[in-house]
């Protein structure tokens, strides 16, 4: 046989086997990011390079996770401080809400008992207007007789004079106009508890009555006043 023939025969299965030896593992991909990672096997048949980029990889994966984590808990302390806040603005709306349903309880209880009140009383012998006005029903207030009076200024000439069987109005809600009657002026007006009980608020009723009062010394019976519910009762 050749020689060179025999020698081919020798070296060409040796050949084959140490290409073979010196061929690289493909390693499969995966994304650490999701959660992917090599099998211990897998690992170990990676090249050296390969191993370094993963463990660069891994490295760079932790520090990503460690941040993440790290805001995280700032997060969770913003949210716990934001649930305390919270707690005790909702602790005190509850507050604020339980008294004003108090306050709306009466306003509705008393709502219910003025609606209940009467609007019309007929007279009866030995009644007069300072009689009915005391009466609870009324205004519980015999010095208030003289609402009695204005809410009844064209039936009621004389004050000191009424007679059984009439029957008057018993105003009930704050005026908005008033008709002026004889010997008032804008202080007397202003000083009346239904209007704003205090004389000193005059000043309201001519500013809100200007275009039909030149002189605030000068008003005339008849004349219809604005008054303007806006500004308190009394100081």
């Amino acid at each position: 046989m050749n020689k060179r023939l025999l020698m081919a025969l020798v070296f060409i299965p040796l050949i084959v086997v140490l290409a073979a030896g010196c061929s690289r593992h493909k390693a499969r991909e995966i994304d650490i990011s999701t959660g992917e990672y090599y099998e211990d096997e897998e690992y170990q048949k990676l090249s050296k390079k390969d191993r370094e980029q993963y463990c660069v990889n891994l490295a760079t994966e932790l520090d990503t996770l460690q941040s993440r984590s790290e805001t995280a808990q700032n997060e969770l302390e913003q949210n716990k401080e934001d649930i305390q806040t919270l707690t005790r603005e909702l602790r005190d709306s509850e507050r604020e809400y339980s008294k004003l349903r108090n306050q709306v309880d009466e306003l509705t209880l008393q709502l219910q008992e003025l609606a209940s009140l009467p609007r019309e009383w007929e007279l009866v012998y030995g009644e007069c207007l300072w009689i009915v006005a005391g009466y609870e029903q009324i205004y519980g207030d015999p010095l208030k007789w003289t609402r009695l009076w204005r809410g009844n200024y064209e039936r009621i000439e004389d004050p000191d004079w009424v007679m059984a069987g009439w029957t008057l109005q018993v105003p009930r809600t704050w005026p908005r106009k008033h008709k002026v009657m004889q010997d008032e002026w804008l202080a007397k007006i202003a000083g009346y508890w239904e209007v704003y009980d205090n004389y000193r608020q005059w000043p309201v009723l001519y500013e809100a009555n200007r275009d039909r009062i030149d002189d605030p010394d000068l008003i005339f019976p008849e004349q219809e006043l604005l008054v303007p519910r806006e500004f308190p009762a009394s100081d």
